[in-house]
């Protein structure tokens, strides 16, 4: 199976609606695909969805080097030979996380095409064929205009996911309290902090929060304060029975080690887009269960590509300690592959095909690659 071409493809990615959440405001996305061909005929899709704020990575970088040094090292190589391949990469190139999914995600695609079976099989085999995801509401500085969109993804969701930090403490939890007596009581919070809080606006929230019905809080205190971290997760789990989850503290296997022995969350998030791929999310998974703690899958607004790959993984993870943040696709303008997700009852059908599951939409990849414009 040797590779006879490889390809990046960056793309005009619009969001549908602006989207905010910590200090960001979303209305494009970088996103950039990744082609992988082989002397069989199989092709693999991949997907980077480089986000400035967590790497240095941008939609150029991103192109610059899969058509570059990436191309030059693949082509006649073996496929199969997946670690190899990317840990050659990784050697000249630390902390290009995006990239890195990109090219294990097509990897993985091509491979089990050429098998004629699923990503999630090629892994050792589903044990889920669906996966709980959860509406994602964003950031306003307008309590009732978040409560709104709460009560819009609440027709469709059983969990809720809501953002803090980005305002005032008092405001954010306005936001909160607002959004619960608009949903009702049978919807589950998440909270996601981005690390913008304080160990003191932990302590002033916890109540709140409580009372909100927040199930779990991700990122509260700074991931470079894994002390702070400790503390945040002691108050809020201890004297209020909310998780946290570690998300961006988790950037490789070994930061789950460190978290664990922090005692910095109870969740760990292993979103593979931000951790380089699935291979690498898998490795994180097992670093986590053997400490004990459990997982959870996470995104970054990618579009179909790489949401049909944390699906694969999603689909192999023992267990799930909450619902999936495997809705991005939804979010933008246009899709690019298909079928486009439906979720069911907060749930999405692991797709069954070989590879990824889904097909790149030659006549959109065409109106949005970005080279075509």
């Amino acid at each position: 199976m040797l590779i006879t071409s490889v390809e990046a493809i960056p793309l005009r990615a619009e969001l549908s609606q602006p989207f905010r959440f910590g200090n960001i405001v979303r209305t494009r996305s970088q996103n950039v695909l990744v082609k992988i061909t082989t002397d069989t005929g199989a092709t693999g899709w991949g997907e980077a969805c480089p986000v400035p704020q967590l790497t240095a990575e941008t939609q150029a970088s991103v192109t610059a080097l899969v058509n570059g040094e990436v191309r030059q090292a693949f082509v006649g190589q073996d496929a199969r030979a997946r670690h190899a391949l990317l840990a050659a990469v990784n050697r000249v190139h630390l902390g290009i996380h995006f990239t890195m999914a990109a090219l294990d995600t097509a990897l993985l695609d091509v491979v089990a095409q050429g098998h004629g079976m699923a990503v999630s099989d090629l892994l050792g085999g589903r044990v889920r064929e669906q996966v709980e995801v959860h509406g994602s509401v964003g950031w306003d500085e307008d309590p009732q205009a978040v409560a709104r969109t709460a009560q819009a993804y609440a027709e469709e969701f059983t969990w809720l996911k809501l953002y803090a930090g980005k305002g005032t403490l008092d405001a954010d939890l306005r936001s909160i309290e607002a959004a619960r007596e608009a949903v009702g009581a049978e919807h589950p919070f998440l909270l996601d902090i981005n690390g913008l809080w304080t160990v003191t606006d932990v302590v002033r929230a916890g109540p709140r929060l409580r009372e909100a019905g927040v199930q779990l809080i991700e990122q509260p205190v700074h991931p470079a304060d894994p002390l702070g971290n400790a503390t945040a997760t002691r108050i809020l789990l201890g004297e209020h029975g909310i998780d946290v989850a570690a998300d961006e503290s988790i950037r490789d296997p070994a930061d789950v080690a460190a978290v664990a022995r922090a005692g910095a969350a109870s969740v760990i998030n292993v979103g593979m887009s931000k951790m380089g791929g699935i291979t690498p999310a898998l490795a994180a998974a097992q670093v986590a269960a053997a400490h004990g703690l459990p997982v959870m899958v996470g995104g970054v607004v990618e579009l179909g590509v790489a949401n049909a790959a944390g699906l694969q993984l999603a689909a192999v993870l023992p267990a799930l300690a909450a619902p999936s943040y495997l809705m991005g696709p939804l979010k933008y303008a246009e899709q690019v592959t298909s079928p486009v997700i439906a979720p069911q009852e907060s749930r999405l059908r692991v797709p069954t095909g070989p590879g990824l599951g889904v097909t790149v939409d030659e006549d959109a990849l065409g109106r949005l690659r970005l080279d075509a414009h």
